[in-house]
């Protein structure tokens, strides 16, 4: 629990350092879930998101950090411009009302659509599973705000 402990506090300090750059709102089906997020770019196609997720109907609390690759389809064709897909993982930790914490790996396949260079909506699929057994599936939907 104390190593569950050390490793969000590590992701909330490293996601609030480097995502300054948006700020995501999202609401996830099943289970139903409502988060917040911080998102910032690493490269050029490579962005770095951290949220956390409430579930009230357990209560439950799911934080996590990826790595996505995410090129902007307009590279390939101007007129795809602000269409950007992608695809990407890392470590999440999934904090059940009165159980022990589950870490393990969190997979996310998705695609953003821009409507303005400040603003985005996305559409996700999100998958995690826990080291200790554990494992849901869902689809979030949400905005980014730059």
């Amino acid at each position: 629990m104390r190593k569950g402990l050390l490793l969000l506090a590590l992701l909330a300090l490293s996601g609030l350092g480097l995502a300054q750059r948006a700020v995501s709102f999202r609401l996830s089906l099943p289970p139903a879930g409502l988060g917040v997020g911080l998102e910032a770019p690493l490269e050029r196609n490579l962005a770095f998101r951290g949220y956390g997720d409430l579930f009230p109907a357990g209560p439950s609390f799911l934080a996590a950090g990826e790595v996505l690759f995410k090129p902007d389809l307009g590279q390939v064709d101007r007129d795809l411009r602000g269409i950007r897909p992608y695809f990407g993982g890392g470590l999440g930790m999934l904090l059940p009302g009165g159980g022990n914490a589950d870490l393990g790996l969190q997979l996310s396949l998705g695609v953003e659509f821009l409507l303005d260079p400040r603003t985005g909506f996305f559409v996700d699929g999100e998958y995690f599973y826990a080291f200790g057994g554990r494992r849901f599936g869902r689809t979030v939907i949400g905005a980014n705000l730059r």
